[in-house]
């Protein structure tokens, strides 16, 4: 089944001025200032993307830290077993709550509440942003990663590590979950739903995006040569993928319209190989990496990406 895409830019971004990716973990959107945070799990920090500066939000935030969760004015951290919460206008932390989790993972908010994995312990927690305390919603019996939480169906998706990992659909109400699907894939780590309601999935075992119908009977791999996509991100606003490859310490984002009527199939990053990388004057590139770059791949499709390093 093939999908519709008005275009799809692709643009790695690698940093080694005032701030660098150091195994970018997930990343969250704000909406409202239009900016980008990413958790950097090698050393405790968390950065701020606005679009064309990458800057250092916050440091020191202990183990991790891994997924992040924006709610009203204060950005959720998931680090070593601790929920940490900081102020979005000056990075002030407040909120450093100990769930006493073995490695907190994913995390996601419905209402007045968070909920967040517990990869070793293969548990999920609720914290109640109101009264300040938590408690065990369930426990799984595959390992849990990267969460989302579908406002449309009132029900929160988790996707598992290991092989042939599932997706499993959580009813809230009623603390308890099942199984959507066995994916085929393995170690599945982000999940993310664009504004369509489609759904998007990372998957380390063969390094890609994978996207969802709504109700998850099809599927298709959208984007490949991936570097451990992790806990990925989608700009609703924009029809921004954004991607943290932590493996190789870059981030992309992938402009993605897929909503309009008059959509057609420009390309789609799949099994496809750079031949030549140009500049936008056709020379080489090996002399000038801060220009923009032109990617010529093996099927004679070409795409814009920027590299700062």
């Amino acid at each position: 089944m093939n999908y519709l895409f008005s275009f799809l830019l692709f643009f790695t971004y690698t940093f080694a001025h005032s701030q660098s990716y150091n195994g970018p973990e997930s990343v969250e959107y704000d909406p409202i200032n239009g900016e980008y945070y990413i958790s950097n799990s090698s050393n405790g920090q968390i950065l701020k993307w606005d679009g064309s500066v990458l800057t250092l939000f916050v440091s020191n935030v202990g183990s991790g830290p891994h997924g992040l969760e924006i709610v009203n004015n204060t950005l959720y951290a998931c680090s070593g077993g601790r929920l940490k919460g900081y102020d979005l206008i000056d990075g002030t932390e407040v909120l450093n709550h100990n769930l006493n989790g073995s490695f907190l993972n994913g995390i996601s908010h419905a209402n007045e509440a968070l909920y967040i994995s517990d990869f070793s312990a293969k548990r999920l927690y609720k914290y109640d942003l109101l009264n300040n305390s938590h408690e065990l919603v369930c426990t799984f019996q595959k390992t849990p990663n990267g969460v989302y939480y579908d406002q449309i169906n009132d029900r929160l998706l988790v996707v598992c590590w290991g092989n042939n990992a599932p997706i499993y659909e959580v009813d809230l109400s009623m603390s308890s979950y099942t199984s959507i699907l066995n994916t085929g894939l393995g170690n599945l780590d982000g999940i993310t739903m664009d504004d369509c309601g489609f759904f998007y999935v990372s998957a380390w075992s063969n390094n890609s995006i994978y996207r969802y119908s709504p109700d998850f009977t099809d599927a298709q791999q959208v984007v490949s040569n991936l570097s451990n996509p992790a806990d990925i991100c989608y700009n609703q606003t924009e029809h921004v993928l954004a991607v943290p490859n932590s493996l190789n310490n870059t981030v992309d984002y992938l402009t993605l319209d897929l909503c309009s009527p008059n959509t057609s199939l420009n390309e789609l990053l799949v099994d496809k190989k750079i031949i030549e990388t140009k500049d936008l004057f056709g020379r080489s590139t090996e002399s000038m990496p801060f220009l923009p770059l032109i990617d010529i791949f093996d099927d004679g499709s070409v795409q814009k990406r920027i590299i700062i390093e």
